[in-house]
């Protein structure tokens, strides 16, 4: 089973994939309308598992997926800095 620690809207929580996962990779789009970051599993011999509406992947597991998270300069996840009053 692979962990990884993510922000959701509506706090910090755990995600899990498989150990039948053979990669996991990290994209940006939108659901609802809202920015989000998406985590991709892929595995051979069955369908994807997907999750959505993620805003921060826990930088200390970003070594567990295929790319890495978009941040700004400070280290902020994109979404997350798109989110954030000023």
């Amino acid at each position: 089973m692979t962990e990884l620690r993510v922000r959701k809207p509506d706090g910090w929580t755990t995600v899990s994939f498989p150990d039948a996962i053979e990669s996991i990779s990290v994209a940006g789009g939108q659901v609802d309308g809202q920015l989000c970051l998406t985590l991709t599993g892929e595995r051979e011999d069955g369908p994807r598992l997907v999750e959505t509406g993620i805003l921060d992947v826990e930088e200390s597991d970003e070594h567990l997926l295929e790319n890495t998270v978009p941040r700004t300069e400070d280290g902020t996840s994109v979404v997350l800095d798109r989110l954030l009053p000023e």
